[in-house]
């Protein structure tokens, strides 16, 4: 009886160990990054990049600094 065992183990284990090799064989070609890059190439092109000086004139005109009850110097106001 163990040595049915043993010989299962053993086959089990030649398996394992033949199927992960194929396995490896097949992926290793695969580059998962570069997919994901290339798949999404065509929005990183779309979008154009405003030069350094429409930027800092957009932030000042559209920005409006608000008080809120975390960056503001007191505690509590009553209405």
């Amino acid at each position: 009886m163990v040595v049915l065992l043993l010989v299962f183990v053993v086959i089990v284990y030649v398996y394992t160990i033949v199927k992960l090799k194929k396995s490896r064989e097949k992926t290793k070609n695969i580059n998962s990054v570069q997919d994901f890059h290339n798949s999404y190439q065509h929005l990183i092109n779309r979008r154009e990049l405003p030069d350094r000086e429409s930027i800092r004139k957009d932030k000042t005109d559209s920005y409006r600094k608000y008080v809120t009850k975390y960056n503001s110097s007191e505690d509590y106001r009553e209405k």
